[in-house]
């Protein structure tokens, strides 16, 4: 039967890490593994609470996700593991499970929820964010493909959904979310907005590399073409001022693509950060590739 998986870390807290475990352990499968890297008292005496395996080890100074990954499987004995992070809930994992054990998948998913009204909401057209924080792997999948490579610190997700799919392995998502409890990444108003925008400004050293490595795919790249355009469009406009009249499509796709002209403002910030940032992660990768 498979086993839960959950990393505890030095940030989390404690309200979500609480629902959290009461998810993992509610879903009754084998054992629910706790990998504990926080240090934290509170958070050690929270989780012996719970009927759960508590692994304990040292903070991390630096968080790599990939290197928590590989730590966090390294930990397993069944074949099939469901991944938790530690502020999610997940109503039921068993078309997770079924989709690997039954279906041949080696990654599969849920998409993020971040209120219970869109718990049930369908999934949208192009939406395909692969994540490890509802899914299910295959670990001899993941053995095959020589684990998480850790020079992909924090797009580790996006590396295994590539590197599998690139093996010839099926991956997917299905129909139903799970509930993320950390609503930061929502851009729900222009705090979370800019805050996003900051994370963005990273993002983009992943992302080419995924394509130095022949790991891209295309719907990773249609934010980079979409935002990027703005940029063109107003170097077009200052050559050829009627060239701005092509931003009335590009902003009308936005606003119906979002469903609204808010949530279109409150994306465009983190795209734009996206998009400046993409020359940055290419002259990165030149750096790193000429050093080694």
């Amino acid at each position: 039967m498979p086993e839960v998986l959950i990393p505890v870390g030095p940030s989390d807290r404690l309200d979500w890490v609480k629902k959290t475990l009461s998810s993992a352990v509610s879903l009754n499968l084998s054992r629910v593994i706790v990998y504990d890297n926080s240090e934290r008292e509170d958070l050690s005496q929270l989780i012996d609470q719970f009927n759960v395996v508590h692994v304990k080890d040292k903070r991390m100074k630096q968080v790599n996700m990939a290197r928590l990954r590989n730590k966090l499987i390294s930990l397993a004995r069944e074949r099939v593991v469901v991944l938790m992070d530690s502020d999610v809930v997940i109503k039921s994992a068993s078309n997770l499970i079924r989709k690997v054990e039954e279906e041949g998948y080696s990654f599969s998913w849920m998409h993020y929820a971040y209120s219970e009204d869109e718990m049930n909401k369908p999934t949208e057209v192009g939406e395909n964010n692969p994540n490890l924080g509802c899914a299910s792997l295959d670990l001899e999948a993941i053995k095959k493909v020589g684990m998480f490579d850790e020079k992909y610190a924090r797009d580790e997700d996006v590396w295994v959904y590539s590197k599998l799919r690139k093996e010839g392995m099926k991956v997917g998502s299905i129909e139903e979310r799970c509930l993320h409890l950390n609503r930061s990444h929502e851009r729900k108003d222009l705090r979370t907005s800019i805050k996003e925008a900051r994370r963005n400004l990273w993002r983009p050293k992943y992302d080419v590399m995924l394509m130095m490595d022949g790991l891209t795919q295309a719907t990773f790249l249609t934010g980079y073409t979409y935002y990027g355009s703005y940029y063109i469009v107003g170097v077009l406009s200052v050559l050829f001022y009627p060239a701005s009249l092509l931003y009335l499509p590009i902003v009308g796709f936005g606003i119906k693509y979002y469903g609204g002209f808010r949530r279109w403002f409150y994306n465009l910030i983190p795209g734009l950060a996206l998009a400046l940032a993409f020359p940055y992660g290419i002259a990165w990768n030149l750096v790193r590739r000429h050093k080694h």
